[in-house]
């Protein structure tokens, strides 16, 4: 059996139950996927820490050409779909204990036999590891879910908005950095070129995602704040490319960057403003805004 068959496999039937609970929760669908994206987001700060900066496994789905870009794209497989999935579902549904013990001692088996088919490699992380920090995503998954439920918070509103962008950020700056190498900001501290500059910009994009959170929460999307945001982050990556931080190679795809902030702005403005209160909104309706 190929190596990306595991790896498309658990992706689609991710997919595929988050598509489930969706239907079957209509009512609050937005706030199932909102959910969804935000428990991938601190996967992906937890993911970051681990995987990037301390090296902590390599994935192999054999997909890829480049061996580490191959290693991201299984840990995406992983961080993105399979466990926020699971935690949404075990959530949501309220899953006894019994049951969840469950589902973590799948991820367990799964763990296992993907290192047993060289599917997976450790370097200094341990299987009983990834249970313990499962346990614990599943504890403060359920605290999140009970605060978002609330809507009264625009402290856990906003968090929440910020993680769930920095998904969609994330795993699309990837894709125009590292595979179409359209920019880069390297790092300068990894010897492994295509680790060194996902780390710098992983780094850069939290950074350009807390503006569009802060436009799209607090200014609902007004065009006024959406451009003088984009301006600065312009003059930002502009003084980035003068001092050798951000490389290109011409002038011209200065312009990826400012277009990707106004795509990402202007979508996340509208579907936040169609499901759920600004904070302007909060304010208006006299919610409280603790």
């Amino acid at each position: 059996m190929a190596n990306w068959v595991p790896f498309v496999f658990l992706s689609l039937f991710s997919i595929f139950v988050l598509s489930i609970i969706v239907v079957h929760n209509r009512q609050i669908s937005a706030r199932i996927i909102l959910f969804w994206l935000f428990i991938s987001g601190l996967a992906y700060v937890f993911e970051y820490v681990i995987f990037v900066l301390f090296n902590s496994y390599t994935y192999h789905p054999h997909i890829l050409s480049n061996n580490y870009n191959d290693s991201v794209l299984g840990s995406i497989s992983s961080q993105a779909f399979s466990v926020p999935v699971a935690i949404t579902y075990i959530v949501l549904y309220r899953l006894s204990i019994s049951r969840i013990a469950i589902i973590i001692g799948v991820f367990f088996l799964i763990e296992t036999w993907f290192i047993y088919t060289d599917l997976y490699e450790h370097h200094w992380w341990e299987s009983y590891y990834t249970t313990f920090f499962l346990i614990i995503s599943v504890m403060l998954a359920k605290t999140w879910w009970k605060l978002l439920e609330d809507r009264s918070n625009h402290y856990v509103q906003f968090i929440t908005l910020f993680f769930a962008l920095s998904t969609i950020s994330l795993s699309f700056a990837w894709i125009l950095s590292s595979l179409l190498h359209l920019y880069l900001i390297p790092l300068n501290f990894f010897s492994n070129p295509v680790r060194d500059l996902i780390a710098g910009n992983a780094m850069y994009i939290w950074f350009t995602t807390y503006f569009y959170s802060l436009v799209i929460f607090f200014r609902n999307g007004d065009w006024k704040y959406t451009l003088w945001s984009i301006l600065f982050l312009f003059s930002v990556e502009a003084f980035m490319f003068q001092e050798g931080v951000l490389v290109i190679d011409s002038p011209l795809m200065l312009m990826v960057l400012p277009l990707f902030h106004l795509i990402m702005i202007s979508a996340g403005s509208l579907y936040y403003d169609r499901y759920f209160n600004t904070y302007l909104e909060m304010q208006e309706k006299g919610l409280s805004t603790r």
